[in-house]
């Protein structure tokens, strides 16, 4: 059942979810129970019944009888713009109800539809459009339509969308309903108690049917533990208004009712509407502090803005620049507490740590000091905790933590003495901050833990945005990434909801530090710029964080000249601001940028982040120090560091600072063993927190390592195709990783026989005989097992005087040796190992390509048996990657390629018939299907293969298919003399489980 008003998409929806040929759809002014006899009985296809009107109650139950009778096989679909009573008479469990807000354009969507239409989108055009039509899809173009033509100023209820509304949405609504929209529609929130007292009769039902209808709509950004707030969609209600006279004394009911039953910004908005200017004023002087901290800033700014300079005294400047601070415009906000002060000097502390603020806001910590030091000393009460909490936060950003500690714990002394919930909550806020920074996890936990509960008691919900924000940059900090995303979600719900933009583009910030740590790239660049865009726009120095975060992203793709771009612009920022949280890695990461190119600028930028870098922060600077060193051929000097860094990370708690510093200790290591340990440690931390792309290129590092294990290079092979994928670098640093350098020689073995050295094709002048590449083929066809001299020169020269071909071995094996090493970097037996009887291929240490296929579909078999599917999907994934042809295509007949080559062949299939089967439990009937053809083609026997094909095609509806893949199931059958199948594997499991009954 999909309910909702005209222009919502209904028409649209159904036939995406419903296309032709096979939906039979009512072609309306008939008898729609009628309809859908008739059409059940024509077939088994989905039935659509659009833009059904009001239906008397016999009609409907009539209806839904005709429906009750059709098989619960058959998919059947009304809809209608009137709410239609249908849950009373339908049976249990079968109907769902689909409406307006599953129909309703997203903010994104708008953004999108803005682009299209304009060819750019303003993040905030897109939400002030949303905001104005609830999302409702019609008005939506319409909305955006008006911007084409007449720019981003555009009034949306004008026009067209005034038009649309007037013709199409209101004559559907009853008269009662059209009154309630008249005298009630502008007013929010919208309850049934307000309605009553306007006049409005059975206000209760009338809203339900609106509710359902989407024209009453809940308010963006409704946060968890705040009142939901319903109003009528924004344009709607400008429309239906329009004509109604009694706007003042409906203004003054409304502001009545609002002041005895809530909430204080609705009431002083009425008053004003109402013509009380003194009434309104009177109102945010006694709950203007609460109005402003309920997410109301911009009704704050606009009632104030409304009185004459004269009639604002020192309360209503201060509310005002709260106001506009909150909402981003700390330019104004400053004008505002400035005539709040006036000509005292020393400043009250109220007014002080309000002026810190915008300097705070803006990323200045020396001009926040600055203006906190302007107050008058020896103030209480609650004023004097806020300003010593905000003390704290401009100092933790200076990287003072051990003064912004004594700060916090100074404001929460202060705000307990005054008694005063509000102020107690920043406190303990502030403190868990510094706390957190300064490696107190516990006690971060606790006084986030004491803070929110006051939060939400008081309502405060810029106040449980910031420690919303908090929250998710201490997860940021403890490598939780996906919790961490997620709080920064909820906390861009909460500054929504708190009408702040910049606390909005905080929790941007963090979302895509969460994204980019998840591996999720591209949408942790789009969230960077979109926080760029805001704090640049609001000439905030905050936007060199976010730009932080993207140097670090191109960073991780090896997009060196942006990341030395974008780090060289933070540090240029946060030098002014001495804002060091982003100025020390700023500079640790422009270190190892330009290592490749200038090691001795390298030195000096570890250097400034060293010298920068308080106890809290050295970590970033120790690890640019040791790479440094290790580029220098220092290796001890580099494992010193690494352990200094690990010990940082370790007393802050930071598991992403100690992988890191065990990457650097690994490629310090000249022991392969204790590398490998140090990977395998960096590897489990990044796995646990969840950074996929991070634990893959640590997989793929591991691989490289001297002496790599079977099951390590076969980890290493999805672990290069995630990497891949996520357009990622494993060894970033291009430095070398020590003992941990990547086997130069690759030999490919599958398809044309062919040995790759540093990435390029051994040409054939440099075998200087074919013989030789011949002993390389047959050493990898036996996968390292040792052969006797005398078998291989049987094989090589099957007529030849066996005294005379010892020593052509030799030479081969010289020649072989002198191919893989040119150089000669290694000892003799790195990749060839021989002794007077016998000559082997180390495959340790020399790249094979069929090695690395057996070892991948193996490990994948294992996990199939163990039920990790997804785990061994990506495997055989990467295994199928692998397989370019059959083993030695080039030499197929050869005696010494036949075993090699039947067992990859067999091994081929194996993954073929794992990947069908894996991609079936994944929900990918497509894939199954195509790696089933794929199987059958290199067996057309393969009655098991027939059978899955069969089934799965019946499975996703794709009977017609079906039927053709079995006909060719039984020719095969009969061609080889077994007995055709079963005409039974045509019929869905579900219709044949219900015929066995």
């Amino acid at each position: 059942m999909v309910i909702a008003a005209a222009g919502y998409g209904k028409t649209t929806a159904l036939r995406r979810w419903c296309p032709a040929p096979g939906a039979r759809w009512w072609p309306g002014g008939t008898d729609a129970a009628a309809f859908v006899v008739d059409a059940a009985a024509a077939g088994d296809g989905p039935i659509v019944l659009d833009d059904l009107p009001a239906l008397p109650d016999g009609e409907l139950r009539r209806l839904l009888r005709a429906v009750a009778g059709v098989s619960a096989d058959v998919e059947i679909v009304l809809a209608s713009r009137w709410p239609l009573a249908w849950r009373p008479h339908a049976g249990p469990g079968r109907w769902t109800e689909v409406g307006p807000a599953e129909l309703a354009c997203t903010v994104d969507d708008v953004a999108e539809l803005l682009t299209e239409a304009c060819g750019s989108a303003d993040p905030d055009l897109a939400a002030r459009l949303h905001a104005a039509t609830a999302g409702w899809p019609a008005l939506v173009q319409l909305a955006v339509e008006a911007v084409r033509v007449h720019g981003p100023d555009a009034e949306p209820a004008a026009g067209p969308l005034a038009a649309y509304v007037r013709d199409q949405v209101l004559p559907e609504l009853p008269e009662d309903v059209r009154l309630l929209l008249a005298r009630a529609g502008e007013l929010s929130p919208l309850t049934a108690g307000l309605c009553a007292a306007l006049g409005v009769p059975e206000a209760e039902a009338l809203s339900a049917l609106l509710r359902r209808a989407g024209v009453l709509v809940r308010e963006p950004g409704a946060a968890p533990g705040l009142p939901v707030v319903e109003r009528i969609v924004p344009v709607v209600a400008r429309v239906a208004a329009a004509d109604d006279t009694g706007g003042r004394d409906a203004a003054r009911t409304a502001a009545a009712w609002y002041r005895e039953h809530g909430p204080a910004a609705a009431a002083a908005r009425e008053l004003m509407r109402a013509g009380d200017r003194a009434g309104a004023a009177q109102l945010l002087r006694e709950h203007g502090g609460r109005i402003v901290s309920g997410g109301h800033v911009g009704l704050v700014v606009r009632l104030v803005g409304e009185l004459p300079p004269e009639e604002r005294d020192e309360r209503l400047w201060l509310l005002l620049g709260d106001a506009l601070r909150t909402s981003g415009d700390l330019g104004a906000a400053q004008r505002a507490y400035e005539e709040a002060a006036g000509t005292r000097r020393p400043l009250p502390a109220a007014t002080a740590w309000r002026l810190g603020r915008v300097s705070y806001q803006r990323g200045d910590a020396h001009g926040a000091l600055a203006a906190f030091a302007r107050a008058a000393p020896g103030e209480s009460g609650a004023d004097a905790a806020l300003l010593a909490a905000a003390v704290a936060n401009a100092r933790l950003l200076a990287g003072d933590v051990d003064d912004a500690v004594d700060s916090a714990r100074h404001a929460v002394r202060t705000a307990a003495a005054a008694g005063d919930d509000a102020a107690l909550a920043a406190a303990y806020l502030s403190l868990a901050l510094c706390l957190g920074v300064a490696g107190d996890s516990a006690g971060s936990a606790e006084h986030f833990a004491l803070a929110l509960p006051m939060a939400q008691r008081t309502g405060d919900v810029l106040l449980l945005t910031q420690i919303h924000t908090n929250r998710s940059y201490q997860q940021l900090q403890q490598a939780h990434y996906a919790a961490a995303l997620e709080s920064a979600e909820l906390c861009a719900v909460y500054a929504q909801a708190a009408g702040s933009p910049s606390l909005h583009a905080i929790a941007t910030s963090n979302e895509a530090d969460a994204l980019a740590m998840l591996g999720r790239y591209d949408e942790a660049a789009r969230r960077y710029r979109t926080a760029i865009a805001h704090y640049q726009r609001h000439g905030s120095r905050r936007f060199a964080g976010a730009v932080l975060g993207l140097a670090e992203l191109y960073w991780r793709r090896g997009w060196r000249e942006q990341a030395r771009a974008a780090y060289e612009q933070v540090v240029e920022v946060a030098s002014g601001a001495g804002n060091a949280h982003v100025l020390v890695p700023a500079l640790a990461g422009l270190a190892l940028t330009v290592l490749a190119d200038d090691v001795k600028a390298a030195a000096g930028y570890a250097e400034a982040a060293a010298d920068q870098a308080g106890p809290e922060l050295s970590r970033p600077a120790l690890l640019a120090q040791g790479w440094i060193a290790l580029h220098q051929g220092a290796p001890v000097r580099a494992a010193e560091l690494a352990t200094e860094a690990a010990r940082a990370a370790r007393t802050r708690s930071e598991p992403a600072g100690l992988a890191d510093a065990l990457e650097l200790r690994a490629a310090a290591e000249a022991d392969p063993h204790r590398a490998r340990a140090a990977l395998r440690e960096a590897r489990a931390i990044w796995a646990e927190a969840g950074a996929a792309v991070e634990a893959a290129r640590i997989a793929v590092l591991a691989a490289r390592l001297p002496g790599a294990g079977a099951d390590e290079r076969a980890d290493a092979l999805p672990a290069a195709q995630r990497l891949a994928a996520a357009d990622a670098l494993a060894d970033r640093i291009g430095a070398a990783t020590g003992s941990a350098d990547r086997p130069q020689v690759r030999v490919r073995a599958l398809g044309r026989f062919e040995v790759e050295l540093a990435g390029q094709v051994v040409p054939a002048s440099s075998w200087q005989s074919r013989k030789a590449r011949d002993l390389l083929r047959i050493l990898v066809a036996r996968r390292g097992r040792p052969v006797p001299r005398s078998e291989l020169c049987e094989l090589l020269w099957p007529d030849a005087d066996g005294q005379k071909t010892g020593h052509r071995l030799s030479v081969l094996l010289n020649i072989v040796r002198g191919v893989l090493d040119p150089a000669k970097v290694h000892a003799a037996d790195h990749h060839l190992s021989a002794d007077q009887s016998s000559i082997a291929l180390n495959v340790a240490t020399t790249g094979v390509d069929v090695e690395d296929f057996l070892d991948q579909v193996a490990r994948a078999r294992r996990l199939v048996e163990q039920q990790a599917t997804e785990q061994a999907r990506l495997a055989l994934l990467a295994a199928d990657q692998l397989y370019r042809a059959d083993a030695f295509e080039d030499e197929p007949y050869t005696e010494w390629a036949g075993p090699l080559h039947e067992e990859a062949r067999a091994a081929y299939l194996a993954m073929l018939r794992m990947l069908a089967h894996t991609s079936r439990l994944a929900g990918q009937p497509g894939a199954a299907v195509s790696y089933l053809l794929r199987l059958l083609e290199r067996d057309p026997y393969d009655e098991r293969a027939h059978r899955s094909l069969v089934r799965t095609l019946v499975a996703g509806g794709q009977h017609g298919e079906a039927r053709r893949a079995f006909a060719r199931y039984g020719d095969a059958m009969r061609a080889i003399g077994v007995s055709p199948p079963d005409r039974d594997l045509l019929v869905p499991v579900r219709q044949a489980a219900v015929a066995r009954r």
